[in-house]
């Protein structure tokens, strides 16, 4: 078939995109396999392909479960004539971790491989295949050119490479979650990385961390800002690429997100930890535009700027397209956009060990920010949303389902800051049934502080069903904390005493900045004065957040590189800044343990042999 007469027949395939979106099992959004397109040698699909560069953004995978996990990879088309190129998937499961030096020969051995395929990259999803591997109800209608599918075994290691024409895809790896009992897990926090201010030599810094089971990442995945606007990418230059932002303007349209999207796949480090690890993310604000809520944005000015809605559309589609993470609803089948119902909160479970719930803190149920800084009242008003009403029942129902189906540890995997950071803090009183006084002057009111009541409605459930073991995990403010979470944090400073009912880890920024120099430590002495419960803060060095977990304990260690400016120094970790504490169950307590006891390698989870063939 000549190209042309390809192209051609692409776009009338392209206009019925509904036959090539699978339904069912509230996963759309995957890539569907080709059962409608007329089947292409090798050579024909090639000319669909940008020679030598048709995997030039790498692959992914993520959300894993016991039997299924998101794998992804985007295609680069020769021209912007192409609608669609087809794909083919090849994967190996293996029970141990394979030594990188015989990856590749395991996938030339047949015997080892198994195919699926074919699946379409098409332009409506900006050329990205994303496959719900091992998730047989989302495919249960699906006739495969190539191989079956079928459920992925728990706890198995899954390398997979995706296939296009004559060209192969770099090989990438994730991992199933275990089935009960586990005795362990570790996967590394991370949030908060923009690529004009530095490298990304946090991410390197983790993918030497070879036995992580996972990466959660909180978000701020990428920024919007446009070259100058939030760094000098100029002034970051390696093997002759700079650091510029593409576009180089703020991101505003569709073209916009997909070209920073494609941008910071294309990061070696980033790519790498892809390759590496299953990724769970969730968004922060800087995927859309700073500040961000429900119906706008502190970077965001309607009219110059366009539509906020369409904008916040834009930069979702593009999400969803480029991140490995299951989608819960049907795309629109005349379109393949997400679903705008937005949702990206989900729950993943450890066996019995952990459960870890993702939620949206940003978007779709936020309420404006309060409008005066430190003081408005109305951070108070119960009316006020920061979760919404369906995602505050979602969640409801996740923490005493997890409670109920005996998960020892309880992570939530949010944005911004649960616990008080205050500047006067005063015993709450009751008057006429509402909350006076207490935490009078907030920092910050764009995190849980400036939304008192929706915080004390998640307190009061966490309380009301007997929840221990809770664990926040927080972003966005590109500092390092740990807290204690009290209702009422100044009673400590009196001498009183309340049980915290959990503690929050708070990842520091891959390259976003902190605080200044001299500032920070100044900062830090006198943070504890006013905030008796947190018991940590390092608030300028750019790292990440290492957490082992076992039914005993919790152990979460803050590690930092030594520099993000130098390329010298990618990947070169300042030991001397590691600071570790440990949480024993049952008593939300943070104690400093930087020669404290460690869970031992070798269990069933972690990945600690290597299997040679």
């Amino acid at each position: 078939m000549r190209r042309r007469q390809f192209i051609g027949r692409s776009v009338a395939v392209g206009v019925s995109l509904s036959s090539l979106v699978a339904c069912g099992g509230g996963s759309s959004g995957i890539g569907a396999p080709e059962t409608t397109a007329e089947h292409l040698s090798s050579a024909e699909t090639d000319t669909l392909l940008m020679p030598e560069r048709a995997f030039e953004h790498g692959v992914a995978s993520g959300d894993p479960t016991a039997d299924s996990l998101i794998v992804w990879t985007a295609i680069t088309p020769s021209s912007d004539a192409v609608e669609w190129v087809p794909v083919t998937l090849a994967y190996i499961i293996s029970a141990k971790r394979l030594a990188d030096a015989d990856v590749e020969e395991a996938f030339a051995d047949e015997t080892r491989v198994q195919r699926l395929g074919t699946f379409l990259a098409h332009r409506a999803r900006d050329f990205t295949v994303k496959v719900d591997l091992g998730n047989v109800a989302a495919y249960a209608d699906a006739v495969f050119t190539e191989g079956q599918l079928h459920r992925l075994p728990a706890g198995q290691f899954i390398y997979y490479r995706f296939y296009a024409g004559s060209q192969a895809s770099r090989i990438g790896r994730g991992r199933t979650m275990p089935l009960a009992p586990v005795s362990q897990a570790r996967f590394a926090v991370t949030s908060c990385a923009n690529l004009p201010a530095g490298f990304f030599s946090v991410y390197e810094l983790i993918n030497k961390q070879d036995d992580l089971d996972f990466v959660v990442h909180l978000g701020d995945y990428l920024y919007e800002y446009g070259e100058g606007e939030y760094g000098d990418g100029s002034a970051l230059t390696r093997n002759g690429i700079s650091r510029t932002p593409e576009p180089a303007t703020e991101m505003l349209t569709q073209k916009d997100y997909v070209l920073r999207h494609a941008q910071y796949k294309r990061d070696p480090e980033l790519q790498k930890l892809h390759a590496s690890f299953a990724m769970i993310p969730v968004w922060d604000d800087h995927e859309i535009a700073n500040d961000s809520y429900r119906s706008g944005a502190e970077n965001h000015t309607e009219g110059s700027e366009g539509v906020y809605e369409e904008r916040k559309g834009h930069a979702i589609r593009a999400y969803f397209n480029w991140m490995p993470l299951r989608e819960q609803f049907d795309r629109l089948p005349e379109s393949l956009r997400p679903d705008p119902r937005e949702v990206i909160y989900r729950r993943l479970r450890v066996g019995d060990l952990l459960d870890i719930i993702m939620l949206d803190t940003r978007i779709i149920g936020r309420d404006k920010q309060a409008a005066i800084p430190a003081v408005d009242p109305s951070r108070f008003d119960a009316n006020r949303s920061l979760l919404g009403d369906s995602q505050r029942q979602w969640l409801q129902l996740q923490l005493l389902e997890a409670k109920n189906q005996g998960a020892r540890w309880t992570f939530l995997g949010q944005q911004i800051m649960f616990g008080q950071l205050n500047l006067v803090e005063l015993p709450q009183i009751q008057l006429l049934g509402q909350k006076v006084l207490g935490s009078l002057i907030a920092v910050n009111l764009d995190q849980w502080d400036g939304y008192v009541a929706e915080r004390d409605r998640l307190r009061n459930f966490i309380r009301a069903i007997g929840m221990e073991n809770l664990v926040v995990l927080t972003g966005d403010i590109h500092t390092s904390w740990a807290m204690e979470l009290y209702e009422n944090p100044a009673l400590l400073i009196g001498g009183g005493f309340e049980k915290p009912f959990g503690v929050e880890l708070v990842a520091p920024s891959v390259t976003s900045p902190g605080f200044p120099e001299g500032v920070a430590e100044v900062v830090s002495v006198a943070l504890p004065l006013a905030n008796p419960h947190i018991k940590y803060t390092e608030l300028k060095s750019k790292g990440f957040i290492v957490v082992d977990v076992t039914p005993e304990r919790m152990v979460a260690e803050w590690r930092y590189a030594k520099s993000i400016t130098d390329e010298a120094l990618i990947g070169e970790e300042n030991t001397a800044k590691r600071r570790q504490f440990q949480v024993l169950s049952g008593t939300n307590r943070l104690i400093s343990s930087n020669t404290g006891p460690r869970p031992v390698a070798g269990t069933q989870h972690l990945p600690s042999q290597v299997e040679a063939i």
